[in-house]
């Protein structure tokens, strides 16, 4: 039992192939482990010091990566360039051009950060210098008197 515990969940799906019952035994072990780990993360959001919404934020995305691991859509095998992708991806939200590029940017590395995962989250910052539409274009603004 304690073998199953150690298999990836695409590993374990061709064994429920496989071996048909057999494989089900693993499953059962799979999803122990899940389980456990499932019960470590929720202690741990329980314990976390801060907001009731950051605790709530906590205990949801617990209950999020437990679906996802007995889906067997967990991946923690994300290359770079796909996590960029993800965090660009999440930008498109933002439906004033301006603000989409200055989450690009932040994604990209851009600005400044501080805080941390444990302490809550991190806060990102960048600063756009922007022109009054009259400083851009003359013929904006209206004629002297």
């Amino acid at each position: 039992m304690k073998q199953a515990a150690s298999l990836s969940l695409p590993t374990l799906a061709l064994a429920l192939t496989l071996f048909g019952p057999m494989g089900q035994a693993l499953a059962a072990g799979e999803q122990a482990a899940v389980d456990a780990q499932y019960e470590k993360d929720r202690q741990a959001c329980v314990a976390k010091q801060g907001s009731v919404e950051s605790r709530e934020a906590c205990l949801r995305e617990a209950g999020a990566v437990r679906q996802a691991a007995l889906r067997g859509t967990l991946s923690g095998d994300a290359s770079a360039a796909e996590l960029r992708r993800n965090a660009l991806s999440r930008c498109e939200v933002h439906q004033d051009a301006v603000d989409r590029a200055a989450c690009q940017r932040m994604v990209e590395g851009e600005g400044a950060s501080q805080g941390s995962v444990e302490s809550g989250g991190i806060v990102r910052e960048t600063i756009t210098i922007m022109q009054p539409a009259s400083a851009v274009d003359p013929g904006a603004m209206p004629p002297a008197k």
